[in-house]
């Protein structure tokens, strides 16, 4: 299957949960279309109309190589735009349409789901086109698999956060398939993975991992999911000093959007395999975590050393 047939049917779902969107386009920074896909048709006045509104944007994003614009809204008489730089990594550009009745911003915490999907797709990396369901109010809805008896208490989202490239995702792949991912990508938006465990003859347990992306255009977006999460994992780099230099960043933000004060917040030090000095490190961790009265645990992604440890101290706090 070609990367043409399957961004398309990515961008298809898209558009069967948002009913109120009217088109949905991933295009490149010389502003060619590179997949779309509308709920009324497309023809050459609408997208003339799109690219139009686009081209300043793209414009700038070209000129300006050393900045990222991230993700904006444009409105117009007629449209309303959501787009989302996907990065330097992944030239391109994703972007939601609207009518000028149309709730568009609702739908950007959704959208960065589709984001992270069209990132891994362009890089030739495998990733479902399938998305999660969202209720009448653009939530997403979570639900494993309804042949298998899960109360409200058994599914769990976990929040991964950290600087970027400390590890989140190598560490989540790790705990859920126990293999190293190799091929570095930088999470765009949001990558939600799902961990299905069988406690007991008549127990089972489902973990959703909201992996988050760490670039600081990303926090207007991380706000919304933090609300979803039963415990919130936040991750330092032991072979890079400032990564933890910013913990204490990281622990307000997610203190600042959850309400639910109860939710757990762990620190990890990951990448142990990388560690120069890792005993005098991690006294500095353990006093970071004291000083915020958070449990601190070392991890490696590479190995996976620690990552049971983490894990099962964590399914047990939340049963």
């Amino acid at each position: 299957m070609s990367r043409l047939t399957i961004l398309e049917e990515l961008l298809s779902n898209l558009l069967n949960e948002a009913k109120d969107l009217s088109a949905a386009l991933v295009v490149d920074l010389d502003g060619l279309i590179i997949a779309k896909k509308s709920n009324g048709g497309f023809d050459e006045e609408l997208i003339g109309a799109i690219m139009g509104i686009l081209e300043q944007t793209i414009s700038r994003i070209k000129k300006y190589t050393e900045t990222s614009f991230g993700s904006g809204t444009l409105n117009t008489n007629e449209f309303q735009l959501f787009y989302v730089e996907l990065s330097k990594v992944t030239p391109a550009i994703f972007v939601m349409v609207g009518d000028q009745y149309s709730n568009i911003n609702q739908f950007i915490p959704y959208a960065y789901i589709v984001t992270e999907k069209i990132s891994l797709i362009l890089n030739n990396r495998e990733t479902p086109v399938n998305l999660p369901k969202l209720s009448n109010t653009a939530e997403i809805i979570f639900n494993p698999d309804p042949n298998v008896h899960y109360g409200n208490n058994n599914i769990n989202k976990i929040v991964v956060v950290g600087s970027e490239a400390v590890g989140k995702s190598t560490l989540v792949e790790m705990y859920r398939k126990g293999k190293f991912e190799e091929i570095y990508k930088p999470t765009i938006g949001i990558s939600i993975k799902e961990k299905k465990l069988h406690i007991s003859k008549d127990y089972n347990l489902c973990l959703y991992l909201l992996d988050l992306g760490g670039l600081k255009s990303f926090a207007k977006i991380r706000k919304f999911y933090y609300n979803y999460s039963n415990a919130v994992l936040i991750l330092f780099d032991y072979a890079k000093m400032e990564t933890f230099n910013k913990i204490s960043d990281w622990i307000e933000e997610s203190r600042h959007f959850i309400k639910d004060k109860s939710i757990p917040i762990v620190l990890i030090g990951n990448k142990i395999d990388l560690a120069e000095n890792r005993e005098d490190f991690k006294i500095q961790a353990q006093n970071l975590a004291d000083q915020y009265n958070i449990p601190f645990f070392e991890t490696s992604a590479y190995t996976g050393e620690g990552i049971d440890e983490l894990f099962t101290y964590l399914i047990s706090s939340l049963l």
